[in-house]
């Protein structure tokens, strides 16, 4: 059977080459933001932590240690990402043609490998962190980022970047959550008190009011998953 298994695969990765080499920067681009897979895939390397889908690391660790190369993983994923698993949430064809060659690719060198990636790609999806974000008027505005990327983000063009820290008064607060991308997201917000917003997506607005006496609290999406992502920080009451 294993025999069978291997010559499967490396039929699979047979298939999927072409004229130039892959992009692996513009694969790991779309892995963690537009190409929307680390909004269910965790990837060390890719900074990637959802537990919705498949851990990519502990998937393909055991093989790439007993020898499995980088073409049999990578034309393993291109065939997950054109014809996911039944009863999978993983829509097909979630990137196509060279772009979906590029993150299988990209997963193919990364997934179940120690250390960091090297070079340029090391610096793609560290995204600056924003200055905290205060309420105005009463209002918390934390839209989800747009690029499908599991992070709250301020909105605001002179302070950009994720947002894991805000500030509020004391009194009604009314949280706020602008989601454009197709991955769904919510607000909630807990400690002493647990008040959670609809989930929605793809232009959809997800609000959630909680009265809040000075001290701190946890501002979270609670999609399985998205918050051990990065879909969560403090909000500071004072």
């Amino acid at each position: 059977m294993a025999a069978v298994l291997l010559a499967i695969c490396a039929l699979l990765a047979a298939g999927c080459g072409r004229d130039e080499p892959a992009d692996l920067a513009n694969g790991k681009t779309l892995f963690i933001g537009e190409g929307t897979c680390g909004a269910c895939h965790a990837l060390a390397r890719a900074g990637t932590s959802s537990t919705v889908g498949p851990d990519l690391d502990a998937a393909f660790g055991p093989s790439r240690r007993a020898g499995m190369g980088e073409e049999t993983v990578e034309g393993i994923v291109l065939r997950q990402i054109s014809h996911p698993l039944r009863n999978s949430e993983m829509p097909a064809n979630l990137v196509t043609g060279d772009d979906a060659e590029d993150v299988a690719a990209y997963v193919a060198q990364a997934a179940g490998m120690p250390g960091e990636d090297p070079g340029a790609l090391a610096t793609i999806g560290q995204a600056e962190e924003a200055e905290p974000v205060a309420a105005d008027a009463g209002t918390l505005t934390l839209p989800a980022d747009p690029s499908g990327a599991l992070a709250f983000v301020s909105g605001n063009p002179d302070n950009p970047g994720r947002v894991s820290q805000a500030t509020a008064q004391p009194g009604d607060l009314l949280l706020t959550s602008l989601n454009e991308s197709p991955i769904q997201h919510n607000i909630a917000i807990s400690n002493g008190i647990e008040e959670i917003g609809p989930v929605v997506g793809t232009g959809g607005t997800s609000e959630v009011t909680a009265p809040v006496e000075a001290g701190e609290y946890t501002f979270l999406c609670t999609v399985p998953g998205h918050a051990e992502g990065g879909m969560q920080g403090v909000l500071t009451v004072e």
